[in-house]
């Protein structure tokens, strides 16, 4: 996808997504124009016409995509990211932690199925022992 495309998917997304879940920002056009700055800041070491890709892009890695970066503010959440291959892409965090394990070697990880109370206390010992 090109700068322009990732740009128009990202306000049809917000459109799309906003509509479904009643927000009423949908059709602000100055929240759009918050949306317009914070890619354009994402975006800024990209070529217009440069191609730049996405984590469809990526289908190898059996990676499920989160919805929180693929939702509602995208924006924000989405990450402009160098590839070993010196290509742009525009992912999401389990894409690219996929991509670059090393990165995240050192976050301490959850078990997938954690209660609120369990994971609480993980925390609490962690940041005791620290």
């Amino acid at each position: 996808m090109t700068k322009p495309e990732i740009v128009q998917q990202v306000l049809n997304d917000f459109r799309n997504e906003s509509e479904r879940a009643h927000i009423p920002e949908r059709s602000d056009v100055d929240y759009e124009a918050i949306i317009l700055s914070a890619l354009e800041k994402s975006l800024q070491a990209v070529e217009p016409g440069a191609d730049i890709r996405t984590c469809e892009d990526f289908e190898l890695l059996n990676v499920t995509c989160c919805e929180s970066c693929h939702g509602l503010h995208q924006h924000y959440e989405m990450s402009l990211v160098e590839t070993e291959s010196a290509d742009n892409a525009w992912i999401c965090c389990a894409v690219d932690r996929a991509l670059r394990p090393a990165k995240y070697a050192n976050l301490y990880q959850l078990p997938k199925y954690m209660t609120f109370d369990e994971m609480l206390t993980a925390f609490i010992r962690k940041s005791e022992d620290a």
